[in-house]
């Protein structure tokens, strides 16, 4: 991460004293000025930025026009008002249209003020980018699995589910996530599927079987992987009797060792980056978890694919 942070200047004055001095203040790395609010959003997608300090007034539109053209071209980048006057009016119109914060450029220390407000407010949505990023990998992870996948909570409340495990269970991510599996799928309750899930999360060890499902009239083999947040569900389906485990075990171990396991360093090394910048962001603990979570599934899955090979190759001697 950059040792500053990158700041739009909007406003009348931008090529005057005052972004000078802000250009020179500590942890602000550069500064790009538009003294044209109409054009802000052009400017915004010409330069990187990561705050956007806007002044009170301009002879072509109004500091709630510009941030209503920067909420229509980036809803989530910080927009600090620098007001001069005690417009309290402005202040209530600005909150309610989304600024992020407010600074009078009129009072004592105002400078210093709006410099503190823009480069902590930068410094969390980077943090906020870096989780987004890191939460799109943890999903791509989980597609790029061949298995059919699925994840729940400790209190058994669908986390995820993807693609494949949509198609097989005939359901939607959009209507199971949040929702019960036992509430979802009443008729597995009491079932093979109900038992050993329990039975993972109980003994804390990964549990290996194949049930049919009646109403969905299919047969499938499945694994699950207990962590101390819930369990990590991969299943494929199959013709009973005709277990494919072996190969599909391997197929899933050879992905994750050589592939997956590379994008989880890469991952983990980012969130240490964003820590050590932004200790006090508690979705980077969320992210944390999910990457520990993916470690245990590659342990996991290379370890019973290694013994299964074992198993089977010793049998055939």
């Amino acid at each position: 991460m950059d040792d500053g942070v990158r700041v739009l200047y909007v406003g009348n004055l931008a090529d005057g004293s005052r972004v000078r001095e802000l250009n020179a203040s500590p942890g602000i790395a550069e500064v790009v000025t538009e003294p044209d609010g109409a054009s802000v959003a052009d400017t915004l997608s010409e330069h990187g930025v990561d705050c956007i300090a806007c002044e009170s007034g301009f002879s072509d539109i109004d500091a709630l026009g510009v941030l209503r053209l920067v909420r229509d071209a980036d809803p989530a980048i910080p927009f600090v008002l620098y007001a001069t006057g005690g417009d309290e009016k402005l202040a209530a119109d600005a909150i309610s249209a989304g600024v992020t914060d407010y600074v009078r450029a009129d009072a004592e220390g105002s400078l210093d003020r709006l410099v503190e407000t823009l480069v902590s407010a930068a410094r969390r949505y980077q943090a906020e980018q870096d989780v987004a990023l890191l939460n799109d990998l943890a999903r791509n992870v989980y597609e790029r699995i061949t298995d059919a996948f699925f994840a729940l909570d400790r209190d058994w409340r669908f986390t995820y589910i993807n693609q494949e495990a949509e198609n097989l269970l005939e359901v939607t991510a959009e209507r199971l996530v949040g929702e019960n599996v036992w509430e979802v799928f009443p008729e597995s309750v009491g079932s093979t599927f109900y038992t050993e899930f329990h039975r993972a999360i109980a003994i804390q060890e990964p549990v290996t079987f194949e049930e049919s499902f009646g109403p969905l009239d299919k047969h499938f083999e499945v694994r699950a992987y207990p962590s101390e947040d819930g369990l990590s569900i991969h299943f494929r389906q199959t013709v009973a009797g005709e277990s494919t485990r072996g190969d599909h075990l391997m197929e899933l171990a050879s992905v994750l060792s050589y592939d997956l396991a590379d994008s989880i360093d890469n991952a983990r090394a980012a969130l240490n980056s964003v820590q050590a910048s932004n200790p006090d962001i508690d979705e980077l603990d969320d992210v944390e978890d999910a990457l520990d979570r993916m470690d245990d599934l590659v342990t996991h899955s290379i370890t019973l694919a290694n013994e299964w090979d074992y198993s089977t190759t010793n049998s055939t001697r």
